[in-house]
């Protein structure tokens, strides 16, 4: 994954986090995501639903 991709997976788990929320998947299901959206084979709503479907409450600070 390069650096564009990695900032913009970062980028979301920042965000998510404002709001104590993270994303819980393994490292191959994220590259997996990540590379989808880049290739162009995932719509808005597709996108959507894996982030709700993996989203967590952040426990973090």
């Amino acid at each position: 994954m390069d650096g564009n991709k990695r900032t913009g997976y970062a980028a979301m788990r920042i965000l998510l986090r404002k709001d104590r929320k993270d994303i819980q998947a393994t490292e191959e299901e994220k590259y997996e995501f990540v590379i989808k959206i880049a290739e162009r084979k995932s719509e808005f709503d597709d996108i959507k639903g894996w982030i709700e479907k993996k989203l967590i409450e952040w426990a973090g600070r």
